[in-house]
């Protein structure tokens, strides 16, 4: 019995002691825990930016002009009004909104929604198509609440991005990420490319919504996907935005000033053949007749490497210097011609309507061809009848009547129709003073092949006919033979 006893008082001190334990975890303070105590501080950052950021960004539902009824599928009426939407940031408390070009692009009518519901309709005050921004302004009768603008100049790349908008139609969507590029080009959303890419999620309808930063600042304008779901974005930078800004609201458009050149870049191979040691500036392929840079002596081939005492990087470099100098406005332009350096003051003229363009044949991206014994590419002497075939308006050159699909020829840009007008090439041993060589005739590309070791790239200057007349383009000719 004694022995019964001394284990029940023992199980009773045990279950005592526990209860006591257990009862003091209860009331003692939890241990706090850095991990999360620093989760907290983000997600309230996010949630202020939200509440200050959100009231600024508004709705478009864009009424198009009337389309017929093959233009809406299923529709048996042959004026049916054509709706989209995207989204816009208020810049200005009088009513002055900022969005996309393509938002509004051909509206017939724009209905705002701000972020208390109330609905507005809207009016165009200027349009870019250039950098795809738009100004339009509603009348809330009332100071609005604006977005502030920050400066997209200081971006970097792992920085925190927030894109705000309303994909799908849901409005004031918030999605987070990260700036994950600077700089793009290439995109073919604008003339004037200059991108901050963000992995934030941007859908359908977030177009000419704010990508803002950690401090709820609009550092860009939301415009552009590659697909659906692709996890990649673009925005415009705000600081290009501003400058647009300004001349939109006083005059409705942006002037901008025009070399009246056709640029495309130097490649590493192209560097060698043009005597320029590195790969940058922008390659002079055509010039507009009589325009600004013929006149100051500008000349195809040439490469542009300075513009108003600016290094130019390349193409999309170029475009944006002479975008943003005011027509009219007289600039140093700084070439290389066979190595050497040339300077030229050009005054620029207004940027006319852009023509439809297509990249560069040689530009294409093919495949990487096998080694093979021939080029691939078949030539005559360029004749009349072959001139009003290829839709060609001057004398003189290679015409090339077949390309060997996936040969080397085809993969350097080389299409049937096209003409050789020139070829560039530089020897071993001879410095680097590039020699060119104009071809009239297929005799030309044979006396020079004579001149140069066998396989040797050279820098070939073609031409293709369009309907807007002859083109010019530069491709390096890699192992060139007939």
């Amino acid at each position: 019995m004694a022995t019964q006893h001394h284990g029940g008082v023992m199980i009773y001190r045990f279950i005592v002691s526990m209860l006591l334990i257990f009862s003091m975890g209860s009331i003692a303070p939890a241990q706090a825990n850095p991990g999360i105590d620093y989760m907290r501080k983000i997600e309230a950052a996010f949630t202020r930016i939200a509440e200050s950021v959100k009231p600024t960004v508004v709705s478009i539902r864009v009424e198009r002009k009337k389309g017929t009824a093959s233009q809406v599928p299923g529709s048996p009426h042959p004026n049916v009004p054509l709706f989209s939407s995207g989204s816009g940031v208020i810049i200005d408390g009088q009513g002055y909104i900022l969005t996309n070009n393509h938002v509004i692009s051909n509206a017939r009518r724009l209905r705002v929604r701000l972020w208390d519901e109330s609905g507005h309709w809207g009016k165009v005050v200027g349009t870019d198509r250039y950098t795809d921004l738009a100004l339009i302004k509603i009348n809330a009768h009332r100071r609005l609440p604006v977005a502030t603008l920050g400066d997209s100049d200081k971006v970097k790349v792992g920085q925190w991005s927030i894109a705000v908008g309303d994909p799908f139609g849901i409005t004031r969507t918030f999605t987070v990420g990260v700036v994950s590029g600077i700089g793009r080009s290439g995109v073919g959303v604008a003339r004037y490319e200059h991108f901050i890419q963000t992995d934030a999620a941007i859908n359908r309808g977030n177009s000419g919504g704010p990508l803002v930063n950690i401090d709820g600042r609009v550092i860009g304008i939301n415009t552009a996907i590659p697909a659906p779901g692709s996890g990649i974005g673009f925005a415009i930078p705000v600081n290009m935005a501003k400058d647009v800004i300004k001349y939109l609201r006083r005059s409705g458009n942006f002037p901008r000033g025009y070399l009246g050149v056709t640029i495309q870049p130097v490649s590493q191979d192209m560097a060698y053949l043009l005597g320029l040691p590195k790969a940058k500036g922008a390659l002079v392929g055509s010039l507009l007749r009589d325009g600004p840079a013929e006149g100051a002596g500008i000349k195809m081939g040439d490469v542009i490497v300075r513009l108003g005492g600016t290094s130019v990087v390349d193409t999309a470099h170029l475009q944006r210097l002479v975008g943003w100098t005011p027509p009219g406005e007289a600039v140093a332009v700084e070439v290389v011609r066979d190595a050497r350096r040339k300077k030229f003051t050009v005054k620029l003229v207004r940027l006319p309507e852009p023509e439809s363009t297509s990249t560069p044949a040689g530009n294409s991206k093919v495949d990487e061809p096998e080694t093979r014994k021939s080029y691939g590419v078949a030539l005559e002497n360029l004749t009349d009848d072959l001139k009003e075939k290829g839709n060609l308006q001057t004398d003189g050159g290679a015409y090339i009547s077949d390309v060997e699909e996936g040969s080397r020829a085809y993969y350097d840009g080389l299409r049937e129709g096209m003409v050789i007008r020139g070829l560039t090439y530089r020897l071993p041993g001879n410095g680097k003073t590039p020699i060119r060589v104009v071809i009239e005739k297929i005799e030309d590309i044979e006396a020079l092949l004579k001149k140069i070791p066998a396989g040797s790239n050279v820098l070939g200057q073609v031409v293709r006919g369009t309907d807007r007349g002859e083109r010019t383009f530069f491709t390096v000719l890699h192992g060139f033979k007939r």
